[in-house]
């Protein structure tokens, strides 16, 4: 039976990201996927590096320094992230009186565009490009998890820890973590367009309802926008939807579309990633009942060698930078993940539903 330290299932940006993390601490590593490297949500994915307007609370703080992180760490590794810069437009009205709020908000440089604001960070990035690594991987797809002297899959490969980075998907039931599919795409397309009075494509990127920039002479219109869509795919309708979206940035004449892709990407139910080790349920309960009724957990019991990286949302090519570097900093130095930690929705989990639970064991 083949053994290892280190199991990441799951090869979407999650998962490799943490794979790349891992790396540097220990050879014995393998990714698995019932796909290939990339595929899915993840291989759809625009992958634009654009910063988030808003309050500046912990959420946008959160966004605004993983792209910030981001941006370091692929220029770190050799991965060519096409920087030009990207200009922000509200979406409607509602939203152009928001952003006139948000302005003084902003702690990132930026510059005040009409209605818009400038970053010139702004980055894109091509998937395939982290292909180029070498990683231990192979395709399967995950039938059986068990928990003996070690974590045992398929009954074939054997290891010490266990890091689920599966999306959407599950492998196990793991009641406290919602993460649910929202649908996402990207189109590539040739075309014949009118720029946008406010900056050439040829030198700047654009957010509205989409994404849209350009790289050598092919466009890239991105959104993650459909939620609880499981029945959607990729279709001509979806690419005139996205087309239509682009038109109200820069106005696209005739085109030629050159690739559609889609997939579902895993948003957790208050929009921040989900990191950390994976929590006994039953044991916490049992030993703190009081949990369920209100109080602070006394003590939190562990899965041993079990552990998550979920929820990247329609941000994954840089949130999944930070919760990568910092789940592996967790596993190796016992650092605190904060708001990240399993431990956020364990806790409201507890309070909802954990008297069902315990009722029902």
């Amino acid at each position: 039976m083949k053994s290892f330290e280190f199991i990441i299932i799951g090869g979407g940006i999650a998962g490799v990201i943490t794979y790349l993390f891992l790396k540097e601490k220990t050879n014995k590593i393998l990714l698995l996927d019932k796909k290939e490297i990339l595929e899915g949500a993840s291989g759809a994915a625009g992958a634009f590096l654009f910063p988030k307007i808003g309050l500046n609370d912990l959420y946008t703080k959160f966004i605004n320094s993983s792209i910030l992180e981001a941006i370091k760490f692929y220029n770190s590794i050799g991965i060519n992230i096409h920087t030009k810069g990207v200009i922000l437009l509200p979406r409607n009205e509602k939203d152009f009186e928001k952003f006139k709020r948000y302005q003084k908000e902003i702690e990132l440089p930026f510059k005040k565009i009409k209605e818009g604001f400038y970053f010139d960070f702004g980055s894109v990035i091509n998937p395939d490009d982290l292909k180029k690594f070498s990683f231990n991987y192979e395709k399967i797809e995950v039938k059986k998890l068990q928990k003996k002297d070690e974590w045992v899959i398929n009954n074939c490969i054997k290891t010490k820890n266990i890091i689920l980075a599966t999306g959407y998907e599950k492998i196990i039931d793991i009641p406290y973590i919602k993460i649910r599919p929202v649908w996402g795409e990207r189109i590539e397309i040739k075309a014949s367009y009118e720029d946008n009075e406010l900056c050439s494509l040829d030198k700047c990127y654009f957010h509205k309802n989409c994404s849209v920039g350009k790289i050598e002479d092919i466009i890239k219109i991105g959104a993650t926008h459909k939620r609880d869509c499981l029945d959607c795919f990729e279709n001509i309708e979806e690419v005139k939807e996205l087309i239509k979206k682009a038109n109200e940035i820069v106005k696209i004449k005739e085109y030629e579309v050159l690739s559609i892709k889609g997939g579902f990407r895993a948003a957790s139910i208050d929009y921040f990633p989900v990191v950390g080790k994976i929590i006994d349920i039953d044991k916490t309960l049992k030993e703190d009942k009081y949990i369920i009724k209100g109080d602070r957990p006394r003590k939190i019991f562990y899965k041993e060698g079990l552990y998550i990286i979920n929820g990247m949302g329609g941000r994954g090519f840089s949130n999944a930078v930070s919760c990568a570097r910092r789940l592996v900093e967790y596993i190796f130095e016992n650092k605190d993940l904060g708001f990240l930690d399993t431990k956020r929705q364990f806790i409201k989990w507890a309070r909802k539903e954990g008297e069902e639970y315990v009722k029902s064991r």
